[in-house]
């Protein structure tokens, strides 16, 4: 598959990877996307992955990347999940979900990037930065190294 075959969301975090540069042009190209979130229905639950203390959800541009996500990770079988905009995730479904929540774009990918529960990506109602004052990064433990090593230090 060439670049130009991916959804526009890995070209993007392709090249927010290499540069680290304009994270706000992930953060709407991400918005403005479908992605693919895996889910259970009895009970009604989404998985949760942690990384440094820190709850993240993994989402997926592409069913492929959900498909080898879940077989490096030993599962196999059916899965349920959900097709919804980053918007309506970001917006309406990290509320919902544990405190400092971030999101993970396809993990184990090589464009797999990390969006962490910062104001400017999620709502600020949820952001573990909120009470802060204006700053590149949030340097709030335990999310310091989790979001200086998504980010590169600068959001």
């Amino acid at each position: 598959m060439s670049m130009l075959d991916h959804p526009p969301i890995v070209r993007e975090a392709l090249r927010f990877r290499r540069t680290l540069e304009r994270p706000e042009d992930l953060v709407a190209t991400f918005r403005s996307a479908g992605v693919y979130l895996e889910c259970v229905s009895e009970p009604p639950t989404v998985p949760v992955v942690h990384v440094d203390d820190v709850p993240w959800l993994p989402v997926f541009s592409d069913l492929s990347f959900l498909a080898r996500y879940r077989l490096q990770r030993g599962e196999t079988g059916e899965v349920e999940y959900l097709l919804l905009t980053g918007a309506r995730l970001l917006d309406g479904y990290l509320p919902g979900m544990p405190p400092g929540t971030g999101v993970l774009l396809d993990p184990a990918q090589e464009h797999c990037v990390a969006l962490p529960a910062l104001r400017g990506i999620t709502p600020s109602s949820i952001a573990v930065d909120r009470d802060q004052p204006e700053r590149p990064v949030a340097a709030m433990s335990p999310y310091e190294r989790p979001v200086l090593r998504a980010w590169g230090g600068t959001l």
